[in-house]
């Protein structure tokens, strides 16, 4: 059984099982984009269309540009971005919103006392920001 986890106007983001897909809606296109242990979470497409970010244990980054490679998981690519997904040291995000075209904010669960709560992330720097 899938699920629709974001849509924009010419995307949707679609989870079936432990898996994320990418499916566009002017074709039959569809690219397998992502995985979570235990399901993803949630979702977020930006308005420009040019990212998604996906959320659960851990968080993917996937920029939306040619060639649209599949997802490996830890395999280094200019495609994707994992993070807080190492063994260990996995971080639980519940949910995940687009700011602007360049900042997402995402919520790690409270019961993760060291790392609870709200971050921004910039998805080109990576840089991360703690929220107050």
């Amino acid at each position: 059984m899938s699920s629709i986890l974001a849509e924009s106007k010419n995307l949707l983001i679609i989870n079936e099982y432990e898996k994320v897909f990418l499916n566009f809606k002017n074709s039959n296109r569809k690219v397998y984009i992502g995985d979570f242990y235990g399901d993803p979470q949630a979702a977020a497409i930006s308005n420009d269309e040019r990212f998604c970010a996906m959320v659960g244990c851990g968080l993917i980054i996937y920029y939306l540009q040619d060639p649209f490679e599949e997802f490996i998981y830890n395999a280094s690519t200019r495609q994707w971005k994992e993070l807080f997904r190492e063994c260990g040291k996995e971080w639980w995000i519940d949910d995940v919103k687009v700011i602007d075209n360049s900042t997402i904010m995402f919520t790690v669960e409270e019961a993760d006392l060291e790392n609870g709560g709200r971050y921004k992330l910039n998805v080109d720097s990576i840089e991360l920001i703690k929220c107050t």
